[in-house]
């Protein structure tokens, strides 16, 4: 006599399941594409295994005896582990070849993708990866172009037809020479201390430099506004003493550390939530080296990359 292991196969496994559907084994045949006396066969031989019937009559209808049931249930779980073990396959043949095309504004390009990268690289070798830094404005407009497959930003894009994501939190600081302002001790500075500064921004196109100019134009103390092109260059400038920066607390994490800058938040100013978020296009399916390169970002920003 047969066990239910030498009869046990993704066809009759599909017909209980179907079979437990629509209580009709010529509707449950139809269903997995094989003939009405091709499935008789496969539920004798699954009778004959089980040592009991697996299906019997209800009036007009063929149902699951609780035999079959129970068979039905490990036949859905058994197919569903199947499925999930193809998907992990197709992945991992994703992760073998192929492109990956990233894009990143001026923060998370700069402080933060560098060493993912390179752990990226390290796991996936076979796997070419071209980054493109710029930005914020440049990044959207390079993924809406097709140029990246996934953008990183650390602003919420309005734009349509985007799936954008956080993967982390984000938090503007203003910076400084030490002892440049008066700091207090939970590391505020009023925004009268900033009356008369030089004003350090991005160029144009960064959402940092945005939030910069709105606190500059709802203060008309302040002095100069001077455009640095890029966050190294506002960082060289305030550490000479010369004006005051607001940057992401990810892009002073050395200077801060060696007591070049010191960062502040001003009093009664509110930023607003800030991510870093991975933004695609909605309709596109994302592709796999796509996917596990946002999981390893994600788990460098929880675990403190940059700060």
């Amino acid at each position: 006599m047969p066990t239910l292991m030498d009869v046990w196969d993704s066809t009759r496994m599909r017909l209980l399941i179907e079979l437990d559907r629509a209580s009709s084994l010529s509707a449950a045949a139809a269903a997995i594409g094989i003939s009405q006396p091709s499935a008789s066969e496969h539920l004798r031989l699954l009778n004959s295994a089980a040592g009991e019937p697996v299906a019997e009559r209800s009036g007009r209808s063929l149902v699951l005896t609780p035999a079959g049931q129970i068979l039905a249930r490990c036949a859905s779980q058994a197919l569903a582990s199947l499925a999930a073990g193809e998907s992990t396959l197709a992945a991992r043949a994703g992760l073998r070849s192929g492109v990956l095309y990233v894009g990143a504004s001026s923060v998370p390009g700069t402080y933060i993708l560098p060493a993912v990268v390179a752990s990226f690289i390290a796991r996936c070798p076979d796997v070419a990866v071209r980054v493109s830094v710029g930005s914020t404005e440049a990044v959207m407009e390079w993924l809406n172009k097709g140029r990246i497959t996934l953008a990183i930003i650390c602003s919420e894009s309005k734009l349509p037809g985007l799936r954008s994501e956080s993967i982390g939190a984000d938090e503007i600081v203003g910076i400084c020479s030490p002892g440049a302002v008066d700091i207090s001790s939970d590391g505020c500075v009023s925004i009268d201390q900033l009356k008369s500064r030089t004003l350090l921004v991005q160029e144009h196109g960064s959402s940092t430099r945005a939030q910069a100019l709105r606190l500059h134009t709802a203060d008309p103390g302040w002095g100069a506004v001077w455009e640095m092109g890029s966050i190294d260059a506002i960082k060289r400038v305030a550490r000479q003493s010369t004006g005051i920066g607001f940057v992401s607390i990810y892009a002073i994490t050395d200077e801060r550390r060696r007591g070049e800058l010191v960062d502040f938040t001003v009093s009664g100013v509110d930023w607003g939530q800030r991510d870093v978020r991975a933004v695609t296009l909605r309709n596109v399916v994302q592709p796999p080296a796509d996917r596990y390169f946002q999981a390893l970002l994600t788990e460098a920003i929880a675990k403190g990359s940059g700060t």
